[in-house]
């Protein structure tokens, strides 16, 4: 088979996977006006409840005969509440007990159609397939002079548009958006004929990064009373963006009618509960008839557009569109480590140079089917062909997020030691007062906490997944000891699984917090917060086990964390060599700040013995200190093993090497 076929039969197979329903069971209904509020249980094989399932379309069968079946859409979904709210009901809905199916929306449809053609499909693998041989300076990089503030790696980016396709390698905190909206606006303004493509995997991340790119122009063009021309020939091109990042933006819309826009922010500032569903459904329906006029008046924006701004699926949805321009002098992909490869080389042909942006340390692209063709495609990025050491690629290594124990965490299990609190941070007291530490009582004073738990998880079928009750009983006793210090807001807890995260939320709720966000770690890539709770609850297992997935999963988790970081782990949990590896660093950390020298060990008779469960600092060669919590020997009794602190990487040293290295070192240096 080609590649071509390999592709189109991954993406068959991943929409065979991705139209299965998600199959419920009813438990109660009530209609509210014209909708209707269904409360639903997982079916048999278990039932997806979250909100990426608004706007999809539920099928009930009826009776035997078929009687009674019918169709809705789904105009929102309350996961923590497990309802959802439909409208359009053809029929009388299902009573309890009956069986409910919701089909999700298809999005590859598009992308299959375009990869079935053959020449299409030859022209796109030809980029992929002569990537390492191609890959040259063919343009001009952008001069960073305007942009002083920014640090020395960030101003390093501005040279990867000269090359035919860069990478922007943005670890968390790193400023990655801030540093694509200052290159792009730079990019603009230096080559007043170039054109760019600004693509970005969900509707908030275009919009936030449309804004930091008019945020730059701003400041270049701080001097002019109005938005420039240039600011204005950058346009958001979609109906479903979020309107509070265009109260004082509005220029960024294509719309004509400002009107329609104002109209439009309003609504979004007084959004109903969707438990409230006939409010909800009144609202809905207005917002989408604006965003159906909007639609109607941007049909020229694409062509009067120097910089055009939208979603990896639009783009492809608008893929005749977009060919029919000129090509766009560079294409920017952010988040790209989210876009799937079949996505990106579909669009890779519309621009002369390419640009990804992104963590290929972060999540991958979601893929539910196990085909291999659907895995090697669709759940890998662009980032496979990213090179470590080369100017093409620009990594961005010190974060302004995480509060150094954390950044340590970071940094050593994920990035190879690379990551660092930013220089002008180190200095900052503001920035060290927002992340001080407060004694919490029975955990102490520190910005990173193991919570060690016997409890293991357990898979309910009727929660639909996996749970650990204990946990989460733990994590409202943790809310509660936080929320004299902190406010709901400023906490997050993240787990995995919905089940686990169904579970917390109601547990909260019931202890009376209605406003801290639980999440899984999907939905909180992107977010951060001054404290974090991550509860793994099951990691033995394909899911974090997954050496693609699951350690990206782990490090978003514990990423999010500005302050304090709470981290669960059971006996379980730690056979994950990520989640041991981290669980190692937070143990290690106090006891490697009161090391003793090796030096005081090495001459006493009953060594090595005398120096098993000690924690020893050992000078090296290169100035450095290696801190070890030592555990042992190894069966051939010449070297001891232990735990590096730092890394929480396992660690053996020759005995005979130390003696060496020390003999003519001073006692205690």
């Amino acid at each position: 088979m080609s590649a071509q076929d390999d592709i189109l039969d991954g993406i068959d197979a991943e929409l065979r996977e991705s139209q299965r329903a998600e199959r419920f069971t009813v438990e109660a209904k009530q209609q509210d006006g014209s909708v209707w509020k269904v409360w639903l249980a997982p079916g048999p094989s278990g039932g997806r409840l979250d909100e990426s399932l608004e706007g999809a379309y539920a099928w009930w069968p009826g009776d035997q005969r078929g009687v009674g079946k019918g169709t809705a859409d789904v105009l929102s979904v309350v996961p923590e509440e497990e309802f959802v709210v439909l409208r359009f009901a053809t029929s009388t809905l299902p009573e309890r007990g009956q069986e409910l199916r919701i089909y999700p929306i298809q999005y590859l449809q598009k992308l299959r159609d375009l990869w079935a053609n053959e020449s299409f499909a030859t022209a796109c693998l030809r980029w992929w397939d002569q990537f390492n041989v191609e890959n040259a300076k063919s343009g001009t990089a952008v001069d960073a002079s305007s942009f002083r503030w920014l640090r020395r790696g960030q101003r390093e980016a501005f040279k990867l548009p000269a090359w035919k396709t860069g990478f922007l390698w943005g670890p968390p905190g790193t400023g990655k958006t801030t540093t694509l909206g200052a290159l792009l606006a730079r990019m603009l303004h230096q080559f007043p004929a170039h054109r760019i493509l600004l693509l970005s995997t969900t509707n908030s991340a275009v919009d936030q990064a449309i804004v930091a790119v008019d945020a730059s122009l701003a400041e270049m063009t701080a001097r002019e009373p109005q938005p420039s021309a240039l600011r204005r020939n950058c346009l958001r091109i979609g109906t479903h963006f979020i309107p509070r990042y265009y109260e004082s933006r509005q220029h960024l819309l294509p719309t004509k009618d400002l009107s329609l826009l104002k109209r439009l922010m309003e609504l979004h500032k007084n959004e109903p509960p969707r438990q409230q569903a006939q409010q909800y459904a009144k609202w809905k329906a207005e917002i989408e008839s604006i965003q159906k006029e909007i639609r109607k008046q941007a049909v020229d924006a694409l062509k009067r557009a120097r910089l055009a701004a939208m979603t990896t699926t639009s783009a492809a949805f608008r893929y005749d569109d977009l060919a029919q321009l000129p090509k766009y002098d560079l294409v920017v992909f952010d988040e790209a480590s989210q876009v799937s490869v079949v996505h990106a080389l579909a669009l890779a042909g519309l621009g002369k140079h390419l640009l990804f942006a992104g963590d290929p340390k972060q999540l991958a692209p979601v893929v539910q089917s196990e085909n291999a063709d659907a895995l090697e495609w669709l759940g890998k990025s662009p980032f496979e062909k990213m090179p470590d050491a080369h100017e093409c690629t620009c990594l961005l290594d010190e974060q302004s997020r995480m509060a150094a124990p954390i950044c340590d965490l970071i940094s050593h299990t994920f990035y190879r030691g690379k990551l660092k609190v930013a220089t002008e941070k180190k200095s900052d007291t503001r920035w060290h007062a927002e992340r001080e530490t407060f004694h919490i009582q029975g955990h102490g004073k520190r910005n990173a906490y193991l919570i060690s738990t016997d409890a293991e998880a357990k898979f309910v079928p009727s929660m639909g997944g996996n749970v650990r009750f204990e946990t989460a009983e733990q994590t409202v006793r943790l809310v509660d000891a936080l929320t004299g210090r902190l406010d709901e807001d400023d906490i997050l807890v993240i787990t995995p699984y919905r089940a686990q995260r169904t579970l917390i939320r109601q547990k909260l709720r019931n202890a009376g917090y209605k406003r801290i966000q639980v999440s899984t770690v999907h939905r909180a890539q992107g977010s951060e917060r001054n404290t974090v709770i991550f509860d793994p609850v099951a990691a033995d297992n394909p899911f974090l086990r997954n050496e693609n997935l699951g350690p990206r999963l782990i490090n978003v988790a514990v990423s999010r964390a500005k302050a304090r970081i709470f981290f669960f782990a059971s006996p379980e949990n730690r056979r994950h060599p990520y989640i041991a590896q981290i669980a190692g660093i937070i143990e290690n950390a106090d006891s490697a700040r009161q090391a003793d020298s090796i030096l005081q060990y090495l001459n006493q008779r009953d060594f090595p013995t005398c120096v098993f469960g000690k924690t020893v600092s050992i000078g090296r060669p290169n100035g450095t200190t290696l801190i070890v919590r030592v555990t042992g020997v190894d069966p051939s009794g010449t070297k001891l093993v232990g735990v590096n602190c730092h890394t929480g990487e396992p660690t053996t040293l020759s005995i005979e090497h130390l003696r060496r290295a020390t003999a003519t070192a001073a006692p205690g240096a």
